[in-house]
């Protein structure tokens, strides 16, 4: 399933809240605040244009990063849907509101 989601499936959750399910930690509601395009990042045999899901949580929690299910809400007549298996990295808020938790949920 991973291999098949590309960045237009993110563009019309923007500003929507999505949760992140893991053993280590209870579940972490996170909004999808930018999706960014790294073509750059592309190997030759790629199919899809590697892109960054950038993520905040509302509240600074223990969190690092983990392995685990991402619950992304329904869409345009689309049912909602659970990644599994993703990996989410931990950031540094660089300028932004520390009294957050910033996360990002890169595709190759």
């Amino acid at each position: 399933m991973l291999a098949k989601i590309c960045a237009d499936d993110f563009m019309p959750l923007l500003g929507q809240c999505c949760y992140f399910h893991c053993e280590q930690h209870p579940v972490l509601e996170l909004q999808i605040q930018a999706v960014r395009l790294r073509p750059r990042a592309q190997v030759p045999t790629g199919k899809r244009v590697p892109f960054v899901v950038e993520l905040a949580s509302t509240q600074d929690i223990g969190v690092g990063d983990a392995v685990g299910r991402l619950a992304l809400p329904a869409q345009a007549g689309l049912p909602a849907q659970v990644l599994h298996e993703v990996w989410l990295g931990r950031v540094i808020p660089a300028g932004r509101d520390p009294a957050f938790a910033y996360f990002q949920l890169p595709f190759n």
